[in-house]
């Protein structure tokens, strides 16, 4: 399904994106690496290529609408055409909203929401043509506000929102739009996390919480793109939340609220 099919994920030099860009690229796909830093984009398309995989790397800042308009043009000229865009970059963010300096929100929701939206508005027209597809990475933290994690869920169910908006309007035009909600899923060694005072420090390891594999939360994505699904979930436990949070939303909040220290106290 996949071979030859032009796809651009952001944020695409390590962790979920980057092993997605890799699994597609062995499906036959010609993908597009993304990301703010030239050399992590350098040796990722660099590791691609030695592989034999067709690739384009093009480093930029995707909250940026000129740079995505011209990662479009770059992605264009080289391959002819768009089928598919993942709008996985993201950045991640915990403390309390009266600790959290202004600066860490503004950065936020840039990168997670104006990062997802520009790219998208850059990329419509071409994935019009081809009757391809949008899939936005979303998280757990977008189905129900968190506690300590006010920036990161709520700049995760913003795109949310956006995606269930773009899904009526592009009917007409057959264009596929999804949303993905990973779980808790095992770390990049490098990803990193933005402290109250905007510090980007590297995550600490999650012993606090069972993590889903990497090639689980992978595969999910490329199996609901393939099914043209519009919400999937990398676990049982992002579904049956959802599900409760739809149902029983006083209840859920009320369970959220027993629980909060401990969502609290998560590394």
């Amino acid at each position: 399904m996949f071979k030859d099919k032009v796809i651009i994920i952001t944020g695409s030099v390590q962790g979920i994106g980057k092993r997605t860009a890799e699994l597609f690229a062995e499906r036959g796909a010609k993908v597009v690496i993304n990301s703010r830093t030239a050399a992590k984009v350098e040796a990722t398309v660099a590791e691609f290529t030695a592989k034999g995989h067709d690739v384009l790397g093009v480093t930029g800042d995707v909250s940026d609408f000129e740079f995505c308009l011209e990662l479009k043009n770059q992605t264009v000229a080289k391959f002819g055409k768009v089928d598919y865009l993942i709008n996985n970059a993201g950045l991640a963010a915990k403390g309390k909203i009266t600790d959290t300096q202004a600066n860490v929100y503004e950065k936020m929701y840039a990168v997670n929401v104006l990062g997802s939206l520009f790219p998208t508005m850059a990329f419509l027209p071409e994935i019009k043509k081809t009757k391809g597809g949008v899939l936005f990475i979303s998280s757990m933290a977008g189905i129900i506000g968190l506690p300590s994690y006010s920036a990161y869920s709520g700049t995760k169910r913003s795109i949310v929102s956006l995606a269930e908006s773009l899904k009526n309007e592009l009917v007409d035009d057959e264009v596929y739009i999804g949303v993905n909600y990973p779980g808790f899923t095992e770390n990049d060694a490098k990803k990193e996390i933005l402290s109250p005072s905007g510090e980007s420090k590297v995550m600490i390891k999650r012993d606090d919480v069972k993590v889903e594999p990497l090639d689980k939360t992978v595969n999910k994505i490329i199996r609901q793109i393939e099914k043209r699904k519009f919400r999937s979930y990398s676990s049982y436990k992002g579904r049956a939340l959802q599900t409760m949070y739809r149902l029983f939303p006083t209840l859920s909040l009320a369970v959220l609220k027993k629980n909060r220290r401990k969502i609290m106290d998560m590394q």
